[in-house]
């Protein structure tokens, strides 16, 4: 389908979302949304198209949300769960029973959370882009707007867990503060680490998960694929050890992954106990704007072609 120009449409205010997430009055009425083609050829074409359609972005991660909790007992109360759960779980394995030590003294459970808080702004942005056409198939064969509106919509998500993180990260803090007299979190310029470390780690998960998106479109086993890839890489990045940890001999293989250094700038904006070198740094950089850039490329080419959006029948979603 050839490009054309967006179409404003007339100001509508939209009525609020129910449990469910749905997006029916989108769909039912096409005179409220900003109605756009296929995706344009080139890179930065369909980067400017996603931009001009972001209005719709709180409507599609919203439905994100919903079909991840729809049909639970505890609903919502799972985006709070579920990193709970993971960081008291990998505090009891790591920082119990394998006693894992930390540079400067530090707890290990605020260890853990600030490596968690850096990993989970890039494994979970890949992991749901991954699965965002299934997420959006019914939608998109009703209404036509930006395609890479469907993986940046999916970070709904991860931009939720991340935050809930953050809210554990900031209540330990003040917890340790209250009862003991520390104060672990980093106040200073070195803060300002934190979010370029986080900035890389997002870009690098977009730019991955514009690759997988339209890879999941050609064949699921991608996803399936994705998750064991995404927890092996963890292992092999400090996340939940020390930089420090890893034996002299293989310090090289560390600076050869592009996460190391994203990684220690968030451990060193926010606890102090990162260890950033600069040419890791660089070569993170390097790699984030190289996935982004190719990815975007990438999607543009293949969106369209690798994803039936309007005649395939109804897939069964996952969770």
């Amino acid at each position: 389908m050839a490009s054309s120009p967006l179409t404003p449409a007339p100001e509508v205010e939209a009525p609020a979302e129910g449990l469910d997430g749905s997006l029916e009055w989108l769909a039912g009425d096409p005179t409220r949304a900003v109605t756009v083609t296929d995706t344009p050829p080139g890179a930065f074409g369909v980067l400017r198209d996603a931009w001009r359609a972001r209005r719709l972005w709180p409507s599609l991660g919203n439905r994100v949300l919903v079909k991840l909790i729809w049909g639970t007992k505890l609903g919502a109360w799972w985006l709070v769960l579920r990193p709970v759960m993971d960081s008291l779980g990998k505090s009891l394995i790591f920082g119990g029973l394998l006693q894992v030590a930390t540079p400067g003294g530090a707890p290990y459970f605020l260890f853990l959370i600030v490596g968690l808080i850096a990993w989970r702004s890039f494994d979970r942005l890949v992991l749901y882009a991954t699965r965002s056409f299934d997420f959006y198939r019914k939608i998109m064969r009703e209404i036509d707007f930006p395609l890479l509106l469907v993986p940046i919509g999916s970070a709904a998500f991860p931009l939720v867990e991340v935050a809930v993180y953050t809210a554990v990260f900031i209540g330990t803090v003040l917890a340790f503060f209250a009862f003991t007299g520390d104060f672990w979190l980093q106040i200073g310029y070195e803060t300002l680490a934190a979010p370029v470390g986080l900035a890389i780690l997002v870009t690098t998960g977009f730019g991955l998960g514009f690759w997988t998106s339209v890879l999941n479109g050609k064949a699921r086993d991608t996803r399936l694929v994705m998750r064991y890839v995404l927890e092996f890489w963890m292992y092999l990045t400090p996340v939940v050890y020390p930089l420090s940890a890893v034996p002299p001999a293989y310090q090289w293989l560390a600076t050869l992954n592009p996460l190391t250094a994203p990684v220690e700038l968030v451990k060193t904006g926010l606890l102090g106990t990162g260890n950033v070198q600069l040419y890791p740094l660089v070569w993170g950089i390097v790699f984030a704007s190289a996935i982004f850039v190719s990815g975007l490329w990438f999607f543009s080419r293949e969106a369209t072609r690798s994803v039936d959006i309007h005649g395939a029948a109804d897939l069964d979603e996952e969770e």
